[in-house]
């Protein structure tokens, strides 16, 4: 017989009758192209192949794709085929760490290798199958495909982390949160304010607001979830976190109100406003830069008096607001009253229809000098306030007066003014008579002006026509039309020549197209040549 040692046996028929002589036939027809070596021994001859640089086929590595941790898994690792007489090694590996298998499996023939594996987060990831001889060097290993292998590991332990912390959070500044977990894989989150969920999109573990505002101002809360195939759900839900957004003090409006005592002594009330301001919030009141009154408050205004006297420069003043650190400083405000005094002023707009007829009119009343003015209106004599059937009183201090032309509306209108603080001291306008034949009525200097315009566009047109004929006489002498059949000549006139020239009848001048004749290209003509004769827009030279 004949033996390949280490390979396997070969086939009768392929050494049969095959001689030393012929071991170069022999070793041709290797069918693994093995260097061949014979021995003659008794029974016939031995071949020797070794197998240096056989490599063996792929192996195929399948099991499930995701288990949960603690849970026992099998995995097979299966050669499609395996020589004769091979042993080989089949070992299990995490992709990340083929310096350490798993599990290992030898392996004849055909048979798969299988791997129970009792599941832990070490083997989270992407595993692996190796092929290789077994105490053979000689043989090139071979791997399978990866096979995705997620371990899910219960969800446990959510807790939330704020940076900076969430008790000193300002409009502005950017917040992060961070959901923590004790415990999971392949976790996912969600987050809530208020209890509604957030759209972060990423469901990462982080949420960040790059610049916060008062609507951050909330309960935050983080839900962290796993699952394993779709069936089975694992969820943790942080505790509630407080989300308090602080507001620096905007800048103070200052506004003044006047308080006259029984007694006859005057104060200014000075109130101090600031539209957003987290409290606490401190009020200065500031006379050039010294402080006269301060308050601290927990609201958004505050309010201070001032004692001045009528019609005295009293000087000027700044309201300061300020909160944690941060101040705003208002516009300066005098602080001198003036009573009200001098003329009374009403000024009259008229509302017109597309029929030029008027239809509403506003009367607005202004006082020449008074710092707090107090205006009334009044309808022969009869006081009009707030919202009538067809008036409406508005306007800083009730200065304007709306009105509806009308029946009822007509009368006599007039505007008192007197001070907010006192009544004693009052000044009126002059009475505005307000009737609908009276608006509607065209004023004389209306019809001066139309009637001026008439007449100057009548003596425009006048002139026009009166030039336009002395033109066109100056023309007709000048130059003689002649007529020959299909044409007109124009024979220019000397001014010392004294024959007259008929006109052509039947012929209209307007409508003629001439052309200059070439026998006036003489001697004698030469100062009529460059002359030019215009009919009806032509021009011909």
């Amino acid at each position: 017989m004949c033996v390949v040692n280490g390979y396997g046996s070969l086939p009768r028929t392929f050494l049969s009758g095959c001689l030393p002589t012929f071991a170069s036939l022999c070793v041709s027809e290797c069918v693994y192209n093995c260097y061949v070596l014979f021995v003659e021994h008794e029974a016939g001859f031995s071949v020797w192949c070794p197998v240096a640089g056989v490599r063996l086929d792929k192996p195929h590595l399948s099991g499930p794709s995701a288990a949960l941790e603690g849970s026992v898994e099998i995995f097979t690792c299966k050669m499609a085929w395996i020589p004769s007489n091979v042993s080989v090694v089949l070992k299990l590996y995490v992709e990340r760490n083929l310096n350490k298998f798993i599990s290992e499996h030898i392996v004849n023939y055909e048979e798969p290798a299988v791997f129970p594996l009792l599941v832990t987060e070490k083997h989270d990831g992407r595993l692996i199958c190796e092929a290789s001889g077994n105490n053979n060097t000689e043989i090139e290993s071979t791997f399978s495909d990866s096979l995705d292998f997620q371990v899910i590991s219960p969800v446990e332990g959510a807790t939330i982390v704020s940076h900076p912390s969430s008790d000193d959070l300002w409009v502005g500044q950017t917040l992060t949160l961070r959901c923590d977990i004790t415990r999971g894989t392949h976790v996912s989150y969600d987050w809530l304010q208020n209890g509604t969920p957030l759209h972060s999109g990423l469901r990462a573990s982080r949420l960040t607001i790059p610049s916060l505002s008062v609507h951050h101002t909330g309960d935050y809360q983080c839900v962290a979830s796993n699952r394993l195939n779709d069936t089975a759900v694992y969820n943790s839900s942080s505790d509630v976190m407080s989300v308090q957004v602080k507001e620096h003090v905007s800048k103070p409006e200052i506004s003044l109100d006047v308080l006259k005592s029984a007694a006859g002594d005057l104060s200014v009330i000075v109130r101090c406003r600031c539209d957003t301001g987290t409290p606490l919030n401190t009020f200065s009141l500031l006379n050039d830069t010294n402080i006269i009154v301060t308050e601290t408050t927990d609201r958004l205004q505050a309010f201070f008096t001032v004692s001045v006297q009528l019609n005295r420069d009293m000087g000027w003043v700044r309201c300061n607001a300020s909160n944690h650190g941060n101040w705003m400083l208002s516009n300066a405000k005098n602080l001198s009253v003036e009573s009200v005094g001098g003329a009374v002023t009403v000024t009259l707009f008229k509302h017109v229809a597309r029929d030029f007829q008027v239809f509403g009119v506003v009367m607005r009343c202004q006082v020449e000098r008074g710092t707090f003015p107090q205006y009334h209106w009044f309808l022969n004599n009869s006081r009009l306030e707030g919202r009538g059937a067809f008036y409406a009183v508005g306007g800083t201090q009730n200065s304007s007066l709306s009105l509806s032309v009308g029946p009822h509306s007509s009368g006599f209108y007039h505007c008192q003014v007197s001070d907010t603080f006192d009544n004693a001291n009052t000044v009126r306008s002059l009475k505005t008579l307000i009737n609908r034949d009276v608006l509607n009525r065209v004023s004389t200097s209306v019809l001066v002006v139309v009637f001026t315009c008439l007449i100057l566009l009548m003596v425009s047109v006048t002139s026009c026509c009166f030039y336009g004929a002395v033109l066109r006489r100056t023309y007709s002498r000048k130059y003689l039309l002649t007529e020959r059949p299909g044409e007109a000549y124009v024979t220019s006139k000397r001014e010392d020549d004294e024959e007259d020239y008929l006109m052509l009848s039947g012929y209209e001048e307007d409508v003629i197209h001439t052309e200059r004749t070439s026998d006036l290209h003489s001697e004698e003509d030469e100062s009529s040549v460059d002359e030019t004769v215009v009919y009806d827009g032509a021009v011909s030279k």
